[in-house]
Protein backbone atom coordinates (compact mmCIF):
# COMPACT_ATOMS: atom_id res chain seq x y z
CA UNK A 1 0.00 0.00 0.00
CA UNK A 2 2.85 2.65 1.09
CA UNK A 3 4.94 1.70 -2.62
CA UNK A 4 1.39 2.19 -4.40
CA UNK A 5 1.09 5.78 -2.61
CA UNK A 6 4.62 6.71 -3.99
CA UNK A 7 4.23 5.60 -7.64
CA UNK A 8 1.03 7.78 -7.12
CA UNK A 9 2.90 10.87 -6.09
CA UNK A 10 5.26 10.36 -8.53
CA UNK A 11 2.70 10.35 -11.79
CA UNK A 12 0.85 13.23 -10.23
CA UNK A 13 4.22 15.50 -9.94
CA UNK A 14 5.05 13.93 -13.41
CA UNK A 15 2.43 14.88 -14.59
CA UNK A 16 2.87 18.64 -13.58
CA UNK A 17 6.02 18.50 -15.00
CA UNK A 18 5.28 17.41 -18.10
CA UNK A 19 5.50 19.97 -21.34
CA UNK A 20 1.84 20.51 -23.01
CA UNK A 21 1.17 18.30 -26.15
CA UNK A 22 0.86 21.29 -28.87
CA UNK A 23 -0.64 18.91 -31.49
CA UNK A 24 -4.33 19.83 -30.68
CA UNK A 25 -3.54 23.08 -29.42
CA UNK A 26 -5.65 24.56 -32.19
CA UNK A 27 -8.80 22.82 -29.90
CA UNK A 28 -7.43 25.03 -27.13
CA UNK A 29 -8.53 28.38 -25.52
CA UNK A 30 -7.17 31.52 -24.80
CA UNK A 31 -6.81 30.91 -20.82
CA UNK A 32 -5.10 26.96 -21.98
CA UNK A 33 -2.46 28.28 -24.36
CA UNK A 34 -1.57 30.63 -21.94
CA UNK A 35 -1.16 28.90 -19.07
CA UNK A 36 0.62 25.96 -21.40
CA UNK A 37 3.03 29.05 -22.47
CA UNK A 38 3.98 30.19 -19.47
CA UNK A 39 4.77 26.92 -17.96
CA UNK A 40 6.81 25.65 -20.66
CA UNK A 41 8.97 28.43 -20.48
CA UNK A 42 9.35 28.56 -16.75
CA UNK A 43 12.25 26.74 -16.50
CA UNK A 44 13.43 26.51 -12.92
CA UNK A 45 10.75 27.04 -10.36
CA UNK A 46 13.01 26.86 -7.00
CA UNK A 47 15.10 29.75 -8.88
CA UNK A 48 14.01 33.78 -7.41
CA UNK A 49 11.35 34.81 -10.37
CA UNK A 50 14.20 37.99 -11.07
CA UNK A 51 16.19 38.45 -14.23
CA UNK A 52 19.12 40.30 -12.39
CA UNK A 53 19.84 38.53 -9.84
CA UNK A 54 21.06 41.53 -7.21
CA UNK A 55 17.57 42.56 -6.98
CA UNK A 56 15.81 41.44 -4.29
CA UNK A 57 11.88 40.11 -4.10
CA UNK A 58 9.38 42.37 -2.47
CA UNK A 59 6.80 39.56 -1.26
CA UNK A 60 3.82 41.42 0.72
CA UNK A 61 2.27 38.77 3.33
CA UNK A 62 -0.83 39.18 5.61
CA UNK A 63 -3.00 37.21 7.77
CA UNK A 64 -6.42 36.95 8.05
CA UNK A 65 -7.80 35.43 10.94
CA UNK A 66 -10.59 32.91 10.92
CA UNK A 67 -11.05 31.56 14.19
CA UNK A 68 -9.41 30.69 17.76
CA UNK A 69 -9.32 26.91 17.88
CA UNK A 70 -7.94 26.24 21.58
CA UNK A 71 -5.56 27.53 23.53
CA UNK A 72 -4.19 24.61 25.46
CA UNK A 73 -2.95 26.50 29.01
CA UNK A 74 -1.55 22.75 29.15
CA UNK A 75 0.82 22.41 26.48
CA UNK A 76 1.03 26.49 26.01
CA UNK A 77 0.34 26.20 22.38
CA UNK A 78 -2.79 28.45 20.28
CA UNK A 79 -4.40 26.48 17.68
CA UNK A 80 -5.33 29.21 15.11
CA UNK A 81 -7.21 28.99 11.83
CA UNK A 82 -6.13 31.45 8.96
CA UNK A 83 -5.67 32.12 5.61
CA UNK A 84 -2.38 33.85 4.93
CA UNK A 85 -1.86 36.12 2.07
CA UNK A 86 0.71 36.06 -0.27
CA UNK A 87 1.48 38.93 -3.19
CA UNK A 88 4.83 39.06 -5.07
CA UNK A 89 5.98 40.15 -8.61
CA UNK A 90 7.15 37.24 -10.89
CA UNK A 91 9.01 38.62 -13.93
CA UNK A 92 8.85 34.98 -15.81
CA UNK A 93 5.23 35.14 -15.35
CA UNK A 94 4.05 38.21 -17.55
CA UNK A 95 2.01 38.42 -21.08
CA UNK A 96 -0.08 40.39 -23.34
CA UNK A 97 -3.79 40.64 -22.93
CA UNK A 98 -4.50 41.16 -26.24
CA UNK A 99 -2.38 37.86 -27.72
CA UNK A 100 -4.93 36.12 -25.31
CA UNK A 101 -8.28 37.45 -26.00
CA UNK A 102 -7.99 39.88 -23.18
CA UNK A 103 -7.04 37.80 -20.38
CA UNK A 104 -5.76 39.62 -17.71
CA UNK A 105 -5.27 36.85 -14.88
CA UNK A 106 -5.06 33.10 -14.57
CA UNK A 107 -4.62 30.18 -11.82
CA UNK A 108 -1.72 28.00 -11.65
CA UNK A 109 -0.70 25.36 -9.31
CA UNK A 110 1.69 26.38 -6.68
CA UNK A 111 3.81 23.53 -7.14
CA UNK A 112 4.22 24.43 -10.79
CA UNK A 113 5.92 27.98 -9.60
CA UNK A 114 8.54 29.68 -7.70
CA UNK A 115 6.54 30.42 -3.86
CA UNK A 116 8.59 32.30 -0.94
CA UNK A 117 9.27 30.17 2.30
CA UNK A 118 7.83 32.24 4.52
CA UNK A 119 7.42 29.87 7.83
CA UNK A 120 6.50 29.96 11.15
CA UNK A 121 8.97 30.27 13.18
CA UNK A 122 7.71 29.78 16.52
CA UNK A 123 5.81 26.43 15.51
CA UNK A 124 4.44 24.01 17.87
CA UNK A 125 3.42 21.33 14.83
CA UNK A 126 4.20 17.64 14.12
CA UNK A 127 2.90 18.30 10.81
CA UNK A 128 5.35 19.06 7.98
CA UNK A 129 2.84 21.27 6.20
CA UNK A 130 0.37 23.31 7.77
CA UNK A 131 -1.28 24.62 4.16
CA UNK A 132 -4.00 23.77 2.46
CA UNK A 133 -3.27 22.84 -0.81
CA UNK A 134 -4.80 25.70 -3.13
CA UNK A 135 -3.92 27.41 -6.87
CA UNK A 136 -2.66 31.31 -7.16
CA UNK A 137 -4.14 33.62 -9.10
CA UNK A 138 -1.40 35.15 -11.32
CA UNK A 139 -2.05 38.73 -13.03
CA UNK A 140 -1.11 39.10 -16.48
CA UNK A 141 1.58 41.97 -15.00
CA UNK A 142 3.37 39.10 -13.21
CA UNK A 143 1.99 39.58 -10.09
CA UNK A 144 0.91 36.15 -8.08
CA UNK A 145 -1.62 36.19 -5.35
CA UNK A 146 -1.64 33.46 -3.51
CA UNK A 147 -4.22 32.77 -0.41
CA UNK A 148 -4.26 29.20 1.50
CA UNK A 149 -5.74 28.24 4.31
CA UNK A 150 -3.86 26.93 7.12
CA UNK A 151 -3.98 25.83 10.47
CA UNK A 152 -1.56 27.48 12.79
CA UNK A 153 0.02 25.42 16.39
CA UNK A 154 2.01 28.10 17.54
CA UNK A 155 3.77 28.35 20.88
CA UNK A 156 2.32 31.09 23.52
CA UNK A 157 3.58 32.16 26.91
CA UNK A 158 1.39 31.35 29.37
CA UNK A 159 0.48 33.85 32.19
CA UNK A 160 -1.93 31.94 34.65
CA UNK A 161 -1.81 33.89 38.15
CA UNK A 162 -5.31 35.40 37.06
CA UNK A 163 -7.37 32.39 35.96
CA UNK A 164 -9.64 32.38 35.04
CA UNK A 165 -10.13 36.02 34.52
CA UNK A 166 -6.36 36.00 32.37
CA UNK A 167 -5.45 37.69 29.59
CA UNK A 168 -3.30 36.35 27.40
CA UNK A 169 -0.43 37.73 24.39
CA UNK A 170 0.42 35.39 22.26
CA UNK A 171 2.51 36.43 19.01
CA UNK A 172 3.32 34.48 15.39
CA UNK A 173 6.59 34.90 14.00
CA UNK A 174 7.02 34.36 10.37
CA UNK A 175 9.45 35.09 8.16
CA UNK A 176 11.89 33.86 5.27
CA UNK A 177 13.68 30.71 6.21
CA UNK A 178 16.59 30.94 4.14
CA UNK A 179 16.70 33.98 1.80
CA UNK A 180 17.81 37.24 3.99
CA UNK A 181 16.25 40.76 3.18
CA UNK A 182 18.41 41.55 0.11
CA UNK A 183 16.79 38.53 -1.83
CA UNK A 184 13.21 38.54 -0.34
CA UNK A 185 12.35 41.56 1.61
CA UNK A 186 8.78 41.09 3.53
CA UNK A 187 6.69 43.12 3.91
CA UNK A 188 2.72 44.13 5.56
CA UNK A 189 0.26 42.76 2.81
CA UNK A 190 -1.54 46.43 1.85
CA UNK A 191 0.50 47.81 4.55
CA UNK A 192 -2.36 46.45 7.44
CA UNK A 193 -0.31 45.69 10.50
CA UNK A 194 -2.40 43.80 12.27
CA UNK A 195 -4.80 40.43 11.85
CA UNK A 196 -7.09 41.15 9.67
CA UNK A 197 -10.27 40.30 11.04
CA UNK A 198 -13.09 40.64 8.53
CA UNK A 199 -14.20 37.38 8.66
CA UNK A 200 -13.14 36.47 11.95
CA UNK A 201 -15.41 33.94 13.59
CA UNK A 202 -15.67 34.79 17.68
CA UNK A 203 -15.12 32.58 20.40
CA UNK A 204 -17.14 31.12 23.08
CA UNK A 205 -13.91 31.55 25.72
CA UNK A 206 -11.81 34.04 24.13
CA UNK A 207 -12.28 37.79 23.38
CA UNK A 208 -9.92 39.45 20.96
CA UNK A 209 -8.30 43.02 23.40
CA UNK A 210 -5.08 43.61 21.32
CA UNK A 211 -4.17 43.28 17.86
CA UNK A 212 -1.13 44.49 16.39
CA UNK A 213 1.85 43.67 14.06
CA UNK A 214 5.80 44.95 13.54
CA UNK A 215 8.64 44.08 11.08
CA UNK A 216 11.94 43.23 12.90
CA UNK A 217 15.40 42.92 11.46
CA UNK A 218 17.39 40.46 13.18
CA UNK A 219 20.52 39.07 13.13
CA UNK A 220 21.66 35.43 13.81
CA UNK A 221 24.52 33.66 15.26
CA UNK A 222 24.53 30.93 12.43
CA UNK A 223 24.67 33.83 9.55
CA UNK A 224 26.00 37.28 8.89
CA UNK A 225 23.34 38.35 6.59
CA UNK A 226 20.52 40.08 8.11
CA UNK A 227 16.86 38.21 8.36
CA UNK A 228 13.39 40.42 8.38
CA UNK A 229 10.47 38.85 10.01
CA UNK A 230 7.30 40.20 10.52
CA UNK A 231 5.56 39.76 14.21
CA UNK A 232 2.16 39.70 14.92
CA UNK A 233 0.52 39.97 18.47
CA UNK A 234 -2.88 39.51 19.60
CA UNK A 235 -3.73 39.89 23.50
CA UNK A 236 -6.86 37.53 24.41
CA UNK A 237 -9.06 37.84 27.46
CA UNK A 238 -10.72 34.70 28.71
CA UNK A 239 -14.65 34.42 29.00
CA UNK A 240 -14.90 33.44 32.76
CA UNK A 241 -18.73 32.42 32.85
CA UNK A 242 -18.17 28.53 32.75
CA UNK A 243 -15.60 29.16 34.86
CA UNK A 244 -18.17 30.99 37.62
CA UNK A 245 -20.45 27.90 38.18
CA UNK A 246 -17.39 25.46 37.80
CA UNK A 247 -14.59 26.69 39.83
CA UNK A 248 -15.78 30.33 41.40
CA UNK A 249 -19.13 29.39 42.75
CA UNK A 250 -18.63 25.73 45.01
CA UNK A 251 -15.18 27.91 46.41
CA UNK A 252 -17.45 30.75 47.94
CA UNK A 253 -19.70 28.33 49.12
CA UNK A 254 -17.54 26.06 50.54
CA UNK A 255 -15.88 29.10 52.17
CA UNK A 256 -18.98 30.48 53.54
CA UNK A 257 -19.47 26.85 55.30
CA UNK A 258 -16.27 27.03 56.58
CA UNK A 259 -17.25 30.45 58.34
CA UNK A 260 -20.47 28.18 59.87
CA UNK A 261 -17.40 25.58 61.31
CA UNK A 262 -16.78 28.38 64.00
CA UNK A 263 -20.08 28.89 65.13
CA UNK A 264 -20.88 25.49 65.71
CA UNK A 265 -20.74 24.62 69.42
CA UNK A 266 -17.33 22.99 70.63
CA UNK A 267 -19.16 20.48 72.02
CA UNK A 268 -20.26 19.33 69.24
CA UNK A 269 -18.70 16.02 67.48
CA UNK A 270 -19.69 17.24 64.10
CA UNK A 271 -17.48 20.50 64.20
CA UNK A 272 -14.57 18.49 63.18
CA UNK A 273 -16.22 16.38 60.39
CA UNK A 274 -17.48 19.53 58.73
CA UNK A 275 -14.01 20.73 58.66
CA UNK A 276 -12.00 18.03 57.51
CA UNK A 277 -15.10 17.29 54.61
CA UNK A 278 -14.48 20.99 53.81
CA UNK A 279 -10.46 20.15 52.91
CA UNK A 280 -11.36 17.09 51.32
CA UNK A 281 -13.94 19.38 49.10
CA UNK A 282 -11.02 22.05 48.41
CA UNK A 283 -8.67 19.60 47.41
CA UNK A 284 -11.53 17.88 44.77
CA UNK A 285 -11.24 21.33 42.90
CA UNK A 286 -7.80 21.41 43.16
CA UNK A 287 -7.40 18.61 41.25
CA UNK A 288 -10.06 19.67 38.37
CA UNK A 289 -7.71 23.19 38.64
CA UNK A 290 -4.20 20.93 37.84
CA UNK A 291 -5.63 19.44 34.92
CA UNK A 292 -6.14 22.77 33.07
CA UNK A 293 -3.21 23.80 34.38
CA UNK A 294 0.54 23.60 33.25
CA UNK A 295 2.97 21.57 35.37
CA UNK A 296 6.01 23.51 34.93
CA UNK A 297 4.27 27.40 35.02
CA UNK A 298 6.37 29.74 36.53
CA UNK A 299 3.96 30.66 38.93
CA UNK A 300 0.16 29.69 40.40
CA UNK A 301 -2.70 31.14 39.49
CA UNK A 302 -4.25 33.06 41.74
CA UNK A 303 -7.35 30.82 42.81
CA UNK A 304 -4.86 28.00 43.09
CA UNK A 305 -3.04 30.03 46.13
CA UNK A 306 -6.90 31.04 47.13
CA UNK A 307 -7.56 27.04 47.18
CA UNK A 308 -4.61 26.18 49.03
CA UNK A 309 -5.48 29.40 51.12
CA UNK A 310 -8.67 28.14 52.55
CA UNK A 311 -7.11 24.55 53.07
CA UNK A 312 -4.46 26.12 55.02
CA UNK A 313 -6.96 27.85 56.46
CA UNK A 314 -9.46 24.90 56.99
CA UNK A 315 -6.56 22.68 58.78
CA UNK A 316 -5.82 25.27 60.84
CA UNK A 317 -9.25 25.64 62.08
CA UNK A 318 -9.57 22.28 62.54
CA UNK A 319 -6.50 22.16 64.57
CA UNK A 320 -7.87 25.37 66.61
CA UNK A 321 -11.08 23.75 67.12
CA UNK A 322 -9.25 20.23 68.70
CA UNK A 323 -7.37 22.85 71.31
CA UNK A 324 -10.94 24.73 71.48
CA UNK A 325 -12.80 21.10 72.76
CA UNK A 326 -9.86 20.78 74.49
CA UNK A 327 -10.24 23.72 76.48
CA UNK A 328 -13.95 23.91 76.09
CA UNK A 329 -13.80 20.14 78.39
CA UNK A 330 -10.99 20.23 79.68
CA UNK A 331 -10.08 23.79 81.01
CA UNK A 332 -9.03 23.84 84.82
CA UNK A 333 -6.52 25.22 86.92
CA UNK A 334 -5.76 29.09 87.58
CA UNK A 335 -6.28 31.52 84.72
CA UNK A 336 -3.18 33.10 84.18
CA UNK A 337 -3.65 37.41 84.33
CA UNK A 338 -3.30 37.76 80.64
CA UNK A 339 -5.57 35.65 79.10
CA UNK A 340 -7.97 36.34 81.34
CA UNK A 341 -7.50 40.44 80.36
CA UNK A 342 -7.18 39.58 76.80
CA UNK A 343 -10.10 37.01 76.15
CA UNK A 344 -12.96 38.04 79.17
CA UNK A 345 -12.42 41.83 79.73
CA UNK A 346 -10.89 42.78 76.42
CA UNK A 347 -12.46 40.58 73.48
CA UNK A 348 -15.43 39.36 75.14
CA UNK A 349 -16.79 42.67 75.53
CA UNK A 350 -16.09 44.02 72.00
CA UNK A 351 -17.23 40.63 70.63
CA UNK A 352 -20.76 41.34 72.80
CA UNK A 353 -20.50 38.17 74.45
CA UNK A 354 -22.32 37.70 77.35
CA UNK A 355 -20.00 36.07 80.50
CA UNK A 356 -21.28 33.26 82.55
CA UNK A 357 -22.43 35.47 85.71
CA UNK A 358 -24.43 32.99 88.30
CA UNK A 359 -23.18 29.38 86.40
CA UNK A 360 -26.00 27.49 88.50
CA UNK A 361 -28.71 29.61 87.72
CA UNK A 362 -27.38 29.83 83.66
CA UNK A 363 -27.28 26.14 83.90
CA UNK A 364 -30.74 25.54 85.22
CA UNK A 365 -32.72 27.92 83.26
CA UNK A 366 -30.76 26.26 80.01
CA UNK A 367 -31.32 22.65 81.37
CA UNK A 368 -27.73 21.74 80.74
CA UNK A 369 -26.86 20.94 84.06
CA UNK A 370 -28.94 18.88 86.96
CA UNK A 371 -29.99 20.59 90.27
CA UNK A 372 -27.11 19.78 92.60
CA UNK A 373 -27.54 17.21 94.98
CA UNK A 374 -27.24 17.83 99.13
CA UNK A 375 -24.21 17.14 100.36
CA UNK A 376 -24.75 16.60 103.79
CA UNK A 377 -25.18 12.71 104.44
CA UNK A 378 -28.06 11.11 106.48
CA UNK A 379 -26.42 10.48 109.83
CA UNK A 380 -26.05 14.71 109.89
CA UNK A 381 -30.25 14.91 109.48
CA UNK A 382 -30.69 12.57 112.18
CA UNK A 383 -28.35 14.47 114.40
CA UNK A 384 -30.46 17.61 113.79
CA UNK A 385 -33.58 15.75 114.71
CA UNK A 386 -32.35 14.41 117.79
CA UNK A 387 -30.91 18.07 118.96
CA UNK A 388 -34.68 19.11 118.12
CA UNK A 389 -35.59 16.31 120.60
CA UNK A 390 -33.58 17.42 123.17
CA UNK A 391 -34.10 21.06 123.04
CA UNK A 392 -37.62 20.25 123.81
CA UNK A 393 -37.25 17.55 126.48
CA UNK A 394 -34.77 20.20 128.01
CA UNK A 395 -37.62 23.02 127.91
CA UNK A 396 -40.15 21.08 129.75
CA UNK A 397 -37.59 20.16 132.69
CA UNK A 398 -36.80 23.71 132.79
CA UNK A 399 -40.44 24.65 133.40
CA UNK A 400 -40.72 21.45 135.82
CA UNK A 401 -38.33 22.80 137.56
CA UNK A 402 -38.78 26.70 138.44
CA UNK A 403 -42.78 25.74 139.14
CA UNK A 404 -40.79 23.18 142.10
CA UNK A 405 -38.85 26.43 142.98
CA UNK A 406 -41.69 28.68 143.49
CA UNK A 407 -43.95 25.78 145.16
CA UNK A 408 -40.72 25.48 147.92
CA UNK A 409 -40.50 29.09 148.41
CA UNK A 410 -44.25 29.39 149.51
CA UNK A 411 -43.86 26.53 151.51
CA UNK A 412 -41.10 27.80 153.68
CA UNK A 413 -42.91 30.78 153.84
CA UNK A 414 -45.83 29.36 155.34
CA UNK A 415 -43.20 27.17 157.68
CA UNK A 416 -42.04 30.63 159.23
CA UNK A 417 -45.20 31.63 159.87
CA UNK A 418 -46.63 28.51 161.63
CA UNK A 419 -43.68 27.26 162.80
CA UNK A 420 -44.81 27.82 166.36
CA UNK A 421 -48.26 26.47 166.45
CA UNK A 422 -47.61 24.01 164.33
CA UNK A 423 -44.17 22.14 166.09
CA UNK A 424 -45.77 19.39 166.31
CA UNK A 425 -45.81 18.87 162.39
CA UNK A 426 -42.15 19.88 161.66
CA UNK A 427 -41.15 15.90 161.99
CA UNK A 428 -43.32 15.17 159.41
CA UNK A 429 -42.59 18.14 156.82
CA UNK A 430 -39.21 17.70 157.43
CA UNK A 431 -39.46 13.77 156.20
CA UNK A 432 -41.40 15.09 153.20
CA UNK A 433 -39.04 17.86 152.15
CA UNK A 434 -36.13 15.26 151.85
CA UNK A 435 -37.26 13.59 148.68
CA UNK A 436 -38.07 16.96 146.72
CA UNK A 437 -34.32 17.87 147.64
CA UNK A 438 -33.13 14.92 146.20
CA UNK A 439 -35.26 15.09 143.27
CA UNK A 440 -34.11 18.98 142.50
CA UNK A 441 -30.60 17.60 142.79
CA UNK A 442 -30.94 14.76 139.93
CA UNK A 443 -33.28 17.18 137.76
CA UNK A 444 -29.97 19.67 137.85
CA UNK A 445 -27.24 16.80 137.32
CA UNK A 446 -29.67 15.51 134.20
CA UNK A 447 -30.04 19.70 132.84
CA UNK A 448 -25.92 19.76 133.18
CA UNK A 449 -25.68 16.35 131.19
CA UNK A 450 -28.05 17.73 128.60
CA UNK A 451 -26.47 20.80 128.30
CA UNK A 452 -22.91 19.28 127.49
CA UNK A 453 -24.70 16.66 125.06
CA UNK A 454 -26.29 20.12 123.00
CA UNK A 455 -22.41 21.34 123.21
CA UNK A 456 -21.17 18.80 121.89
CA UNK A 457 -23.86 18.45 118.89
CA UNK A 458 -23.51 21.92 118.20
CA UNK A 459 -19.43 21.87 117.97
CA UNK A 460 -20.22 18.71 115.57
CA UNK A 461 -22.65 21.08 113.91
CA UNK A 462 -20.65 23.67 113.69
CA UNK A 463 -17.44 21.81 112.18
CA UNK A 464 -19.88 20.11 109.87
CA UNK A 465 -21.01 23.87 108.46
CA UNK A 466 -17.77 24.75 108.10
CA UNK A 467 -16.65 21.56 106.00
CA UNK A 468 -19.74 22.05 104.15
CA UNK A 469 -19.35 25.73 103.68
CA UNK A 470 -15.77 25.20 102.33
CA UNK A 471 -16.70 22.44 100.10
CA UNK A 472 -18.71 24.55 98.42
CA UNK A 473 -16.70 27.39 98.25
CA UNK A 474 -14.58 24.94 96.55
CA UNK A 475 -16.72 23.45 94.32
CA UNK A 476 -17.92 27.24 93.47
CA UNK A 477 -14.51 27.88 92.45
CA UNK A 478 -13.56 25.41 90.33
CA UNK A 479 -16.96 25.52 88.13
CA UNK A 480 -15.46 29.19 88.08
CA UNK A 481 -12.83 28.52 86.80
CA UNK A 482 -14.18 25.95 84.56
CA UNK A 483 -16.66 28.01 83.35
CA UNK A 484 -14.30 31.08 82.52
CA UNK A 485 -11.64 28.24 80.44
CA UNK A 486 -15.38 27.49 78.33
CA UNK A 487 -15.78 31.10 78.18
CA UNK A 488 -11.91 31.89 76.60
CA UNK A 489 -13.06 28.74 74.37
CA UNK A 490 -15.75 30.38 73.14
CA UNK A 491 -14.17 34.01 72.74
CA UNK A 492 -10.99 31.72 70.66
CA UNK A 493 -13.58 30.39 68.57
CA UNK A 494 -15.37 33.97 67.69
CA UNK A 495 -11.70 35.30 67.11
CA UNK A 496 -11.05 32.74 64.46
CA UNK A 497 -14.11 33.86 62.74
CA UNK A 498 -13.45 37.34 62.21
CA UNK A 499 -9.87 36.74 61.67
CA UNK A 500 -10.29 33.90 58.81
CA UNK A 501 -13.71 36.10 57.41
CA UNK A 502 -11.48 39.22 57.20
CA UNK A 503 -8.87 37.15 55.64
CA UNK A 504 -11.53 35.68 52.72
CA UNK A 505 -12.38 38.81 51.86
CA UNK A 506 -9.54 40.43 51.44
CA UNK A 507 -8.06 37.27 48.77
CA UNK A 508 -11.22 37.80 47.00
CA UNK A 509 -10.56 41.25 46.40
CA UNK A 510 -6.59 40.57 45.65
CA UNK A 511 -7.11 37.68 43.68
CA UNK A 512 -10.35 38.53 42.13
CA UNK A 513 -10.62 42.41 41.21
CA UNK A 514 -13.45 41.97 39.23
Amino acid sequence: MFFTFIIFLLIVDYSFEQKCNRERIHTWNAEQRLICDLLDNYQVKWGRPVRNMTEGVEVRFGLQLIHISDLDEKNQVLITNQWQIYEWDDEALTWDPEDYDDLVDIRLPIKRIWQPDVTLYNYADTRLEEKREVLATVYHNGTVFWKPMSIFKSTCQIDIRRFPYDSQKCSMKFGSWTYDSSKVNLRFYRDIQKFDLNSYVKSNEWSIVGNSASRNTEKYDCCPEIYVDLKFHIQLERRGGFYNYILILPCVLLSCLTCILFWLPPESPSKLVLGMNIFTSFFVLLLLLYKNMPSNAEHIPRIGAYYCLNMGMIATSTFLCTIVVHIYFRGAGPMPTILRRVFLEFLAPFFCMVPHTNTYQQHAVNGLMPPIKATCDGDKFEKFELLKERFKSFGDKRQISSTHDDTLEVLDMMNDHSQQQQHHHHHHFQQNQEPSLTQQIQQQISASITFMTVETDLKEIRDFLRTTRKRMEDKEAKTKTVNDWKQVALVLDRTFFFIYFIAIIVSLAVMFPR
